[in-house]
C-alpha cells in the first residue's frame, strides 16, 4: 500500500456550496469561514510549538485475529505560516517497553532551530511511522491534519455546506462540511482519493472545537479530533483526543489517543521557513 501523505503548498479561487435560494445561509457561511480562517490566524500566531504527551492504542482487526499495541510519544505541533500546520510524532515507549531514551529531541531540536531541523523532524515522523500497525502505510494520522482545508489561502480547494447546529462540551457550535474539488490532494493516496468531512466552530469566535477528516477509496478514513481550553496555557485550545479509523478490504484498523501535559514555546518560524 502507498503511503498517505500531506501536500504542502496549494491554493485556487473561493467556491461555496449552499442550498438553493438561501441566500442568507449563503452570506452567513461566508462570515462563518471568513471567523474561522481568522481564528487560524491568530491561533498560528498564539500556538507558535506545542508539544503534548500522546497516548496511543491502535488495534488491528482481519477476520478473528485481533493486534493491540500502546505507544507513548512526545507530539510536536508546529505552524510555519503559509506552509500550514506540521505535526512529527517521536515514540519513545512500544507496549510499556523504552524504544529509546526519552530525551524529549523534538522540543530540544526546534528550541534553536538550524538549517535542517524541519529535515530531522521529518526523518523523526518517518521513524516513528514504522511503529503503526495495519497494512495501511500513513503519516497523517496527526491531529491537526484537517485544519489545513480551513485556512483562508486552502479554503478555495473545497466547497463547504451548513449542516446546521450541535452542542460540543457545552459549545453551540456550527457543524460546516466540506468536500475537496482541487487538484492536486492535500493529502496523496494511491487512488488520488479527495479528502472531506466535517468542522465543528463555534459562530461567536470562529474558534475549532471538533473536526472530522475523510477519505474513501481503496480505503475508507475517518480521522476526528475533539479540541479543549488548556487553563496553563491562556486557555488556548488544543487537540484533547483524535480517533481514527482506517477500513482496507478485510482488514480494520482503529486508533484512539489522548493528548496531555502541553508546553508551549516560541520558535524561529522565519529561520524554519527559509531553510524550508
Amino acid at each position: 500500500m502507498g503511503i498517505w501523505r500531506h501536500r504542502i503548498g496549494l491554493a485556487v479561487a473561493v467556491a461555496l456550496s449552499m442550498p438553493a435560494g438561501a441566500q442568507s445561509q449563503h452570506a452567513e457561511l461566508t462570515a462563518l469561514l471568513s471567523s474561522a480562517a481568522d481564528y487560524l490566524a491568530d491561533y498560528e500566531q498564539k500556538c507558535g510549538a506545542v508539544v503534548s504527551l500522546e497516548s496511543y492504542s491502535q488495534s488491528v482487526q482481519r477476520g478473528s485475529a485481533r493486534s493491540v499495541r500502546h505507544l507513548k510519544s512526545d507530539m510536536l505541533v508546529l505552524s510555519i505560516g503559509a506552509a500550514g500546520w506540521l505535526g512529527f510524532r517521536d515514540v519513545f515507549e512500544v507496549d510499556g517497553r523504552p524504544v529509546r531514551d526519552h530525551d524529549e529531541r523534538l522540543f530540544q531540536l526546534f528550541l534553536k532551530p538550524s538549517a535542517d531541523s524541519l529535515a530531522q523532524a521529518r526523518n523523526i515522523l518517518d521513524e516513528s511511522s514504522r511503529f503503526n500497525i495495519g497494512q495501511v502505510t500513513r503519516n497523517i494520522n496527526i491531529p491537526t491534519m484537517a485544519l489545513t482545508f480551513l485556512k483562508r489561502d486552502r479554503q478555495g480547494r473545497s466547497t463547504f455546506t451548513d449542516k446546521g447546529f450541535e452542542t460540543i462540551a457545552g459549545v453551540r457550535a456550527r457543524v460546516v462540511e466540506f468536500q475537496e474539488k482541487a487538484s492536486p490532494r492535500v493529502i496523496t493516496t494511491p487512488d488520488g482519493s479527495a479528502s472531506r468531512g466535517r468542522f465543528w466552530i463555534d459562530p461567536a469566535q470562529g474558534r475549532i472545537v471538533r473536526t472530522e477528516l475523510m477519505l474513501s477509496g481503496l480505503v475508507h478514513v475517518v480521522i476526528t479530533v475533539t479540541y479543549a481550553p488548556q487553563a496553563k496555557l491562556d486557555d488556548l485550545w488544543l487537540p484533547v483526543t483524535m480517533r481514527e479509523m482506517y477500513r482496507r478490504a478485510t482488514e480494520l484498523t482503529e486508533g484512539r489517543a489522548s493528548y496531555s501535559n502541553f508546553r508551549k514555546f516560541n520558535v524561529d518560524v522565519e529561520t524554519i521557513i527559509k531553510k524550508h
